[in-house]
């Protein structure tokens, strides 16, 4: 069994999100909602590789770590309109328009960085519905991007309460959502440069159609609620990365056609005393690339599940919500799944885990609350993701204060 090698103390990398944003909410005239949002979103990473590593070497490439500095600069900047009016009792309308510019330049500082920059606009429109027992929401989104065109995105949810319920079965609701997504790549995946990578100016969004359809039981006049929801979501040109050229050890990201999940989730929610709650949920997927024009590694087959998606997965989550002070243990258990090192190892899947995380609140005035938290309390030694080791034992700690507000 290959042995992991130690940190490269001449490999380093950092990285810096800011964001920040101006709303402005009006209330007038009557029945009438208008919110006003202008943000600006500056993401920054600095990758820096002295001197690379010739003791890292993969069966199939031979050495892959060498000298390198990555830096992506990129900024969004952008506003949205959103606009509400109830017009009755049992309709409510939603529309908007957002526009965002993004720009930025990705690559190494070494061999020329790249710049690319997109214009977005979006308008949406949302009805729902109360009729009697039976609520309906409907909506659209019409998407143009400056190097994707345009897109339609709607969207459709029922909701009916089949049973009010008595003491014991407090009602009985059926609920059905049909839905379609689109997510156009991120700057650093369309035009990622050298050494390593190269630009795919041809690849295109992200597209997926999903489906769910469940019921909700509530019993004992909503002490306890079971959730039962079937998912099926077919996705189309997920983004990958693949190596083109393994003599020099380059890569890009391409569109895999076609893949599919589906699977149902089971969740029970249940008060248990007056301030003590319990949340549990457990989770099957079955999933599938079903096509893939050019799989460059056996994980992205056609037939072989998708990556990283675990098959059984659960979580337990107990809380106790004082007036002044409260507490919460969690749970959680997540399966074996596929995944690869990506380099000849032959690693085909992370293995399952089970993690525990303790966490505590207390209120020493109504405006400053504080706080602790204690996440893999047992200290276990597991991968997320193959090849990224999660932190030990953490424990964190602060003081939170509220500003404004009833």
């Amino acid at each position: 069994m290959t042995q992991p090698l130690p940190p490269d103390p001449n490999d380093w990398s950092q990285l810096n999100n800011i964001l920040g944003s101006v709303e402005l909410s009006v209330a007038a005239p009557s029945g009438w909602q208008h919110r006003l949002t202008g943000f600006d979103y500056l993401y920054r990473y600095n990758e820096l590789n002295l001197t690379g590593d010739g003791d890292r070497v993969s069966p199939l490439f031979g050495q892959f770590d060498f000298p390198s500095h990555e830096v992506d600069r990129i900024n969004r900047v952008g506003f949205e309109y959103q606009g509400d009016y109830s017009e009755r009792t049992w309709a409510h309308t939603t529309f908007g328009y957002r526009i965002e510019n993004e720009n930025g330049f990705v690559g190494d500082v070494n061999f020329g960085q790249t710049h690319g920059q997109r214009l977005n606009n979006d308008a949406y429109a949302q009805q729902q519905l109360t009729l009697g027992r039976l609520t309906v929401i409907a909506g659209g989104r019409y998407v143009h991007n400056s190097a994707f065109g345009s897109t339609g995105v709607p969207r459709v949810a029922l909701t009916w309460q089949a049973l009010r319920g008595n003491e014991t079965f407090s009602g009985t609701r059926f609920r059905f959502s049909y839905a379609t997504g689109y997510k156009e790549p991120r700057l650093e995946e369309t035009f990622a440069g050298p050494p390593f990578s190269q630009a795919n100016t041809g690849l295109k969004p992200e597209r997926s159609r999903s489906f769910e359809a469940g019921m909700q039981q509530d019993f004992f006049r909503g002490k306890v609620a079971l959730n039962a929801t079937y998912f099926n979501n077919l996705f189309h040109d997920q983004i990958n990365y693949v190596t083109v050229d393994p003599v020099n050890f380059i890569g890009e990201y391409v569109n895999v056609n076609k893949a599919f999940a589906q699977g149902a989730e089971v969740e029970i929610q249940a008060r248990l005393r007056s301030r003590l709650l319990l949340n549990s949920t457990y989770t099957y997927t079955s999933s599938q690339y079903l096509d893939n024009p050019a799989p460059f590694d056996p994980v992205f087959n056609p037939g072989a599940p998708l990556l990283r998606r675990p098959k059984h997965s659960a979580s337990l989550l107990l809380s106790y919500l004082g007036s002044r002070w409260g507490a919460n243990l969690g749970g959680s258990f997540v399966g074996s799944r596929a995944d690869s090192d990506f380099l000849g190892f032959g690693i085909e899947h992370a293995a399952g885990y089970v993690r525990v995380d303790l966490g505590g609140w207390y209120a020493v005035r109504p405006r400053v609350t504080l706080y602790a938290n204690v996440e893999n309390a047992l200290d276990r030694k597991y991968n997320e993701v193959v090849g990224y080791p999660a932190l030990p034992v953490t424990f964190r700690a602060g003081v939170r204060f509220r500003v404004g507000g009833e």
